[in-house]
């Protein structure tokens, strides 16, 4: 199962909108004890679901009593979306039900209710860079923000950087690397204004490929040691960053 990164917060959001938007919330639960909402959840049965939206890898979902559910996967969270009315199984964090439709969050790194005037001034959410899955994305701006990021990161550290490019996860930062032959151990000062460009169309293509295949495309991603598909050069891996984000590249042919 892939990690949640931006492509899947949207892909959630998309799912939830269709199965929920515009409907009445009749159920809304949070039955397990570890849900940082588990006695507050209550609050949203009768108000209805009026936008669920996707920031990076944030998933607010706004309700028509002025209040947000503001989630976010982290590593190991997971949204489950049904049409056919079968209650997941197991305790969720959060349970929504309107109709046949039915909507949970298992896990997360972030889980909470707040109001919507808490949700437009979060630090978390305001610091943010843009999005490439969000209307309005502009790829040179981006570009411009990767050129004037601390000259002396390494590439694939400053992607990991969610005030950089939103939504931006391990496996589409070493496929964003590695489709313009850049390798993300380069520092961020050296790199010309046309990789950079580079880096910034790869990662638009990656996140938007995913969104249209419904998975991501991966071409040396979890290959460590293995021939690279372009030019046969060995794959190689390694720890990066503060967080020790495993990280390939292919030794001949990313430079």
């Amino acid at each position: 199962m892939s990690l949640p990164e931006g492509d899947t917060i949207h892909r959630a959001a998309r799912k939830i909108q269709a199965a929920l938007g515009g409907r009445e919330i009749a159920l809304a639960d949070a039955p397990s004890p570890r849900s940082p909402i588990h006695s507050r959840s209550g609050e949203l049965a009768g108000s209805t679901l009026e936008l669920a939206e996707a920031r990076g890898k944030h998933l607010l979902l706004h309700f028509s009593d002025d209040q947000v559910i503001h989630s976010h996967l982290g590593m190991n969270g997971r949204w489950f979306v049904r049409a056919d009315g079968r209650l997941p199984y197991g305790k969720p964090w959060l349970l929504l039900a309107s109709g046949g439709a039915v909507a949970s969050q298992n896990g997360g790194k972030i889980l909470r209710l707040v109001s919507a005037s808490r949700a437009r001034n979060d630090p978390a959410l305001l610091q943010l860079g843009p999005d490439p899955l969000r209307p309005g994305f502009n790829p040179e701006a981006a570009t411009e923000r990767l050129l004037a990021y601390e000259p002396s990161a390494a590439v694939g550290e400053a992607l990991n950087d969610q005030s950089l490019i939103a939504g931006v996860g391990n496996v589409i930062r070493i496929e964003a690397c590695f489709l313009p032959r850049i390798n993300p151990w380069r520092k961020v000062g050296d790199l010309t204004e046309p990789e950079a460009r580079a880096i910034v169309d790869a990662t638009v293509w990656v996140m938007e490929t995913s969104m249209k295949r419904g998975s991501r495309p991966k071409q040396i991603y979890g290959r460590s040691r293995q021939p690279c598909p372009r030019c046969g050069g060995r794959i190689l891996t390694h720890g990066q960053g503060d967080d020790n984000r495993v990280t390939f590249w292919c030794e001949s042919c990313q430079h």
